[in-house]
Parts: C-alpha cells; sequence; structure tokens
C-alpha cells in the first residue's frame, strides 16, 4: 500500500494541469508541469540515498519516516500559496516517497521463499505503476467533486493510516554491521546531473533548446554525470553500486528498463493533454477513456509475474517490449485531429498496458537473478532508480516538444513526441536481444 501511495501520487495530477495553473495567476504549463518532473527528479535522486539509510538504521524506521513525511508533504501541497510552493511541496512528496520504495521490498522480500521471488517481486514491481496508470480515473472523480487541492490532500489521512498500521503489523530487520560513510559526492552529483538534463527539456519552449543557457545546463549536466560514475566505482559503498553492470543481464536489463521506461510514465501524460485539447474531451469521459489501459495491465502484471516462473522471464520482456512498440507504433499512424477513440486510442492504451505488464515487472527478476541475495536490495534500487529518471527524462521531453498543444495545429507535435518514445521503445526492445551470460554469483 505504500508502494501503490507513491506510484498513484506521481500520476494523480495529470488531469488537473489546466486547473493547477488557472488557480495561480501567471503560471504556465510548463511551471505546473515542474510538478510532475520534480517529483519523478526527486524520486529517482533520493532513492539510492534512502536504501542506504534504510540499511544503517533499519528498514522499518525509514518506511515509516518516510509515511509521516508524506502525509505532511500532502497536506503542504494542498495549501500551497503559489506554484512554485507547490512544485517544492511535490518535491518533498517524491523525497518521503522514496524513503517508503526501497524499505517496502526490503520488508516485504524475506517473507516469501525463493521460489516464490518471482513472482513477489514481479507484483511489488508492478504495484507502483499500476497505481499511477489508474490514478487519472480516480483523479477525476475527485476533481469533479472537489478539486486539485482535494486530489493532493486525500493522501494525507491514508499515509496516517498506513503509518498506524505498520507501527503494530512491521518487524524490523537486522541491519548490516558494517558503518561506511554514507556516498554524499555521489547523491550531490546525480542529482545535479538529471536536474541539469531535464531543466532545458522542461524550460525549451522559454529558453529554447540550443540557447546557451540550455547548452550550458546540459553539458554541467554530463559532468555531473561523469562525477558520478566515477565516484561510483570508487566509493567503497556508493549510492550505486555500478559494478553490478559488469553481469550483463544486469546492465542489459538495465538499460532496456531505462529505455522502456521513458514512454512508461510520459504517455499517461500525453494521452489526457491530447484527449483534452485537441478531440475536447471532458475530463470525466477522459478518466473512462484511459481505463482499457490499467485494466490490461492489471491482468497482464498478474497472469505473467507467475507464468515468469516456469518460463523463461525474459522471452515475456522481449513480447511485452514488441507489444508496447505496436501500441505507440499504432498511434504514431492513425492519430488525426477528429475523434475516433475506439480505432485510434483504445488498442493503443490495451496494448501498451498488456505489453508493459509483460515487460516491466518481469525486467527486475531477471536482473535479481544474476546476482547473490545480499544484491538485491542494490539491484531493485539501481532498478527503480532509472525507473524514475527515465519517467523524468521522458516528461522533460514531452514538454520540450509539445511547441503547441492544443488545437488541431499541435497534432504535428504530438506526432514528434510519439515518434521520440517509438524510438526509445525500440532500441529499448532490441536491448533485450544481446545475449546474456549465465548467472555469476561472485562478488562484483
Amino acid at each position: 500500500m505504500g508502494t501503490v501511495l507513491v506510484g498513484f501520487n506521481s500520476t494523480a495530477s495529470n488531469l488537473a494541469l489546466a486547473s493547477i495553473r488557472d488557480g495561480f495567476a501567471g503560471a504556465t504549463t510548463s511551471d505546473v508541469g515542474w510538478g510532475i518532473a520534480g517529483f519523478m527528479i526527486g524520486t529517482a535522486a533520493f532513492l539510492p540515498l534512502a536504501g542506504r539509510l534504510a540499511d544503517r538504521i533499519g528498514r522499518k524506521r525509514i518506511f515509516q519516516l518516510g509515511l509521516a513525511l508524506f502525509a505532511l508533504s500532502a497536506v503542504f501541497s494542498a495549501i500551497a500559496p503559489t506554484v512554485w510552493t507547490l512544485n517544492l511541496a511535490r518535491v518533498l512528496q517524491a523525497i518521503s516517497g522514496a524513503a517508503i520504495l526501497p524499505a517496502s521490498l526490503s520488508l516485504v522480500l524475506p517473507l516469501f521463499p525463493e521460489s516464490r521471488r518471482t513472482t513477489a517481486v514481479g507484483l511489488w514491481s508492478a504495484s507502483g505503476p499500476l497505481a499511477a496508470a489508474i490514478a487519472p480515473q480516480v483523479s477525476t472523480l475527485v476533481l469533479a467533486v472537489a478539486g486539485w487541492r482535494v486530489l493532493y490532500f486525500v493522501s494525507a489521512p491514508i499515509a496516517a493510516l498506513l503509518f498506524v498500521v505498520g507501527l503494530r503489523v512491521l518487524r524490523e530487520l537486522p541491519t548490516p554491521p558494517m558503518r561506511q560513510r554514507l556516498d554524499i559526492v555521489g547523491a550531490t552529483a546525480g542529482t545535479m546531473a538529471l536536474l541539469a538534463i531535464v531543466t532545458p527539456l522542461m524550460q525549451g519552449k522559454e529558453w529554447g533548446l540550443l540557447s546557451p543557457v540550455a547548452l550550458a545546463l546540459g553539458g554541467l549536466g554530463v559532468v555531473a554525470l561523469a562525477v558520478f560514475v566515477v565516484n561510483s566505482l570508487r566509493h567503497p559503498e556508493p549510492l550505486l553500486n555500478l559494478h553490478l553492470l559488469r553481469r550483463r543481464a544486469v546492465w542489459t536489463t538495465q538499460l532496456a528498463n531505462f529505455l522502456v521506461g521513458i514512454s512508461s510514465q510520459s504517455l499517461w501524460l500525453l494521452w489526457p493533454l491530447y484527449l483534452q485539447k485537441v478531440w475536447n474531451y471532458d475530463i470525466a469521459v477522459v478518466g473512462l477513456a484511459l481505463t482499457l489501459g490499467p485494466i490490461a495491465a492489471g491482468f497482464s502484471t498478474v497472469y505473467f509475474s507467475r507464468l515468469g516462473e516456469r518460463w523463461q522471464a525474459i522471452r515475456l520482456c522481449r513480447t511485452g517490449a514488441a507489444i508496447q512498440i505496436a501500441s505507440v507504433g499504432w498511434m504514431v499512424l492513425t492519430l488525426g485531429t477528429s475523434p475516433n477513440y475506439w480505432f485510434v486510442m483504445a488498442p493503443s492504451i490495451f496494448l501498451f498496458g498488456m505489453g508493459w505488464g509483460m515487460c516491466v515487472p518481469l525486467l527486475n527478476s531477471v536482473a535479481l537473478k544474476a546476482v547473490p541475495e545480499n544484491f538485491f536490495g542494490e539491484v531493485s534500487g539501481l532498478f527503480n532508480t532509472l525507473r524514475y529518471a527515465a519517467a523524468a527524462v521522458g516528461i522533460g521531453a514531452l514538454f520540450a516538444l509539445l511547441t503547441e498543444d492544443s488545437g488541431p495545429g499541435s497534432l504535428i507535435y504530438y506526432q514528434r513526441a510519439l515518434v521520440f518514445f517509438l524510438v526509445a521503445a525500440s532500441v529499448g526492445f532490441l536491448s533485450l536481444w544481446i545475449p546474456m551470460n549465465r548467472p555469476n554469483h561472485s562478488r562484483s
């Protein structure tokens, strides 16, 4: 439920962008979009550090602290007086969500025998993104009877309830005896890299993608990324153990995870924007129109996570990635300015949900099978960090490519965004065909 809460809030405000923008004088769509991108950046940046803190001071403690901060950030978001205080509250929510995610898996996984962990990891990996897929439908109901402030506030009592239940039912796990220093340089460099790369994308309309400030920030991002990589390879206990990438099964799945993840969150923003601003669908109708996606993803995740215990999971991942390519490709070929939901949108949304459930949750399981159990936390941390980083890049790219987002003239810009996502998904699919070595359980 904690993971569901984080996933839900990653996309809950996608349908409320116009309402939030109208609620603040002078706010632009890009300003409001920072609330979504900031959530992804904050989650990706703090996830590895939260995992390390959980190892040091206790998984239950970090999980409970994350729930408490999540409740507070929901309240701060609901009462925010300006768009930028709202965005800062969303970053706080991202940091608290990042504390919840790694601790939740660490608390759950030991309860399952090894023979059932493929299912356990698959369902855990899927719970957050599935909640993100369902969130727009729930949001339409809240927005219809209340408003965007209530949409943010509803997470506060849920997080508080989970906090109380967690105190009673969760058991603390023993922490490792090693007490090495935290990787502060890695945390700083990684955050700077992601922020410097995404900012020029988010501000592309105002600055221009090739403007001096955009290029300077992009260069800073590249330098910061290089510092992060070098530091991670040299630090005795880095935030992300990049040595694990020496295992072909790990780096292959993480590469596919990142490339496929660029579109996984971004399309849930593109679809409602197009339905509202080009096809002029009412917000309640938009919520219904997106329902096929989470239904397909939920069925696909449950069925194929179990099937992955008997079949080669990598084959299911390849099939799922191919279905996602077909989904985006269908939209590229058929999307037009005249509403035609059942011919254009319905097949694409359904296929994307089905393909996602076959691919993404099982990717983490494939990577975990390539490492010994004491590396499960590090591999899962790497998986989720890259997933949120990919979401931040994808959302930034979407805002950069949507120079115009409403009216018939915006069709070409939506098509460009779809082509970008199609290319990323296609390269991700191809990466899954790189031959994988047999699992090597020696120390990386």
